[in-house]
C-alpha cells in the first residue's frame, strides 16, 4: 500500500464538516423521536406486565414495613 492509497483512505472514513452535521442531525433526531419521559416509562412498566406491577407495589410496601424498624435500631445503636 503507497502513501496515496491511504491517503484516499483516510479521506473516505474521515467524514467531512458538512457530513458530520448531517450524522450530528440524524443521530440526535432520532434520539428525540425515542426519548420517553420517565413517568411514560413508569406507566408503560404497569400496562405492559401487571404480575411484575403488583410485585414492585408489594416490594415497595414490605420496605417500607422493614425499614422502620431498621432505622429505629440504627439509630438506637448510633447514639448510644
Amino acid at each position: 500500500m503507497t502513501d496515496d492509497e491511504l491517503g484516499v483512505m483516510w479521506t473516505t472514513l474521515e467524514p467531512t464538516a458538512g457530513q458530520r452535521r448531517r450524522i450530528d442531525a440524524r443521530v440526535f433526531a432520532w434520539l428525540d423521536a425515542h426519548d420517553t419521559p420517565l413517568a411514560a416509562e413508569w406507566l408503560g412498566l404497569f400496562t405492559a406486565t401487571p404480575v411484575s406491577a403488583v410485585g414492585l407495589v408489594s416490594a415497595s410496601a414490605v420496605s417500607v414495613v422493614v425499614a422502620t424498624p431498621v432505622l429505629w435500631l440504627a439509630r438506637a445503636l448510633v447514639f448510644v
